[in-house]
């Protein structure tokens, strides 16, 4: 007798899955989460990662599609990822009580290995080249990241500054992570070789990038290059996580909990034999987009140190000391390097203590605290919208984004090093999520004020904001003083070097990626 599996509410935001880490999962959940790839609701959490950019050969779609097929075996499942995460969990609370919690992570990390996260998806153009249909596919998915009038509207550079690997087709990519930098090349050489080698080759691996997650302090917060904590406030989909917020810092002025429409959709190509359900429980994926954003550290700090100078100014004197510059960084991203909220009141609690979520802008209308341009206020107005604009709260909320960044570290073929974020994002609808996002309040000198006659310009991100570089910033004199404020603009110190769109396929379409589409 076959179960019926009850219907999985995509709608609502009191996530999915058990409320702690010994619980278990319903059917209908747990065959959601078997269906879907990990890194989608949650992070892999892995400290190194390799990217793999796969090219198919066009001649040869019949063995390319059973590439993907064999692929569905390697690719790690929300589900299996859930399991992995329990026992990594354990280990990493019993270190957080030992003398030396690197060497214990060290030891018991390598006693306990999990399988590496591997993670797929696929370009418009490698669903084409594989010979799929996909009709209902997101319309900025199937024109691609190089599309001209995409470029335009958020202010990139044209594909010609682009770096080179980036600026032909790409069709797939293969992200392998683990704690294990080791454990990560051996994976990404057995993936290249399947795609490379054996008397059917079905492409090639035109291009690789890799990634390395940077702490404040040992396991302590993710930060990013610029030196300020990263990846603090995400969407929350699982229930656990939901629960967690809510008992450690409260959600009574933020919600970061999310509905699953917010980052999944459906299958561009449906996968044959398990059709996408009525109940919401297989057939669902997400759109990616992938960036490649550079840092020029120098010019960040110079302009950090600009900003230092005229609050040393404002204060009467002729230097700026350490707190200028922390303050003058914490304007420009929202937060103080260590992920407190420019705008909240500080705490005896230390830099131990979990970065703070709760909190919205509803007590600074007047940018007076965290100014209206710094990067968190842009990219997660946090109820701004309503009282400037009459913006519906739920509205503003569905233009969130699930960044799943990592930084990079190169150096070129002249010895210089280059540093930045290999950046991530999934979503339901990119135009509607990470294009908005990025045209309508990072890149927009009007958003949040300057819209109305008599207004100063908000300026654009001083962070990820592109194409308004001539706007002037208007920032606070004095920290809390309403009003008084000084001109200064932020020359742009993150470069998009290339990237691409892409869609994360649930398994069983990878499973039935042979026959999918006859």
């Amino acid at each position: 007798m076959t179960t019926q599996l009850m219907r999985i509410d995509f709608d609502k935001e009191t996530g999915i899955g058990p409320e702690e880490r010994s619980g278990t999962f319903r059917p209908e959940e747990k065959k959601f989460m078997e269906d879907l790839q990990g890194n989608i609701l949650k992070s892999h959490g892995r400290d190194h990662s390799r990217h793999l950019f796969i090219r198919f050969h066009r001649d040869r779609a019949e063995e390319g599609r059973a590439w993907l097929e064999a692929m569905s075996r390697r690719v790690t499942s929300a589900m299996a990822q859930w399991d992995q995460a329990a026992k990594r969990s354990q280990i990493f609370a019993a270190a957080r009580e030992q003398a030396d919690p690197e060497a214990y992570l060290s030891i018991e990390l390598a006693a306990n290995q999990s399988a590496p996260f591997v993670g797929l998806m696929l370009s418009f153009k490698g669903y084409e080249t594989l010979g799929y249909a996909t009709p209902s596919a997101d319309k900025s998915f199937k024109a691609g990241a190089r599309n001209k009038e995409i470029c335009q509207k958020l202010g990139d550079r044209p594909e010609s500054d682009w770096e080179k690997e980036f600026r032909e087709d790409l069709h797939a990519l293969v992200i392998v992570a683990d704690d294990s930098p080791d454990v990560v090349t051996g994976m990404a050489g057995t993936i290249r070789d399947s795609v490379e080698k054996g008397l059917d080759p079905v492409g090639k691996v035109v291009h690789e990038e890799t990634g390395k997650v940077l702490r404040l302090r040992p396991n302590g917060p993710v930060r990013e290059h610029f030196g300020f904590a990263d990846g603090v406030s995400e969407p929350l989909f699982l229930t656990k996580d939901i629960k967690k917020a809510q008992k450690r810092d409260g959600t009574s002025r933020w919600d970061p909990a999310a509905p699953l429409k917010l980052v999944l959709a459906e299958d561009p190509v449906t996968p044959k034999g398990e059709p996408l359900s009525s109940n919401g429980t297989t057939g669902y994926g997400s759109y990616v987009v992938y960036r490649k954003l550079e840092q020029n550290l120098t010019r960040f700090n110079q302009q950090r140190l600009k900003l230092a100078r005229e609050l040393a100014k404002a204060d009467g004197r002729k230097q700026p000391h350490e707190g200028d510059l922390e303050l003058a960084g914490a304007y420009m991203v929202g937060r103080f390097r260590n992920g407190m909220p420019v705008g909240e009141p500080a705490t005896a609690n230390g830099v131990d203590a979990p970065i703070p979520n709760d909190f919205d802008y509803l007590h600074d209308k007047k940018g007076a605290m965290c100014p209206f341009q710094a990067h968190t206020r842009k990219t997660n107005p946090r109820g701004d919208t309503k009282w400037r604009f009459g913006t519906d709260l739920k509205e503003e909320r569905l233009r969130r984004i699930t960044r799943r960044a990592i930084s990079y570290e190169q150096k070129t073929s002249s010895g210089e090093k280059k540093v930045g974020l290999l950046f991530l994002c999934a979503q339901s609808n990119i135009a509607d999520q990470f294009e908005f996002m990025q045209q309508s309040w990072c890149n927009n000198d009007t958003f949040l004020v300057g819209g109305k006659q008599g207004e100063l310009k908000t300026g654009q991100d001083p962070v990820v904001g592109q194409g308004h570089t001539g706007t002037k910033h208007h920032w606070p004199k004095k920290y809390g003083v309403a009003g008084a404020t000084f001109t200064e603009g932020i020359e742009e110190s993150v470069t998009m070097r290339g990237g691409e769109y892409f869609f994360v396929p649930s398994i069983p379409f990878l499973k039935n990626a042979k026959t999918v589409g006859r």
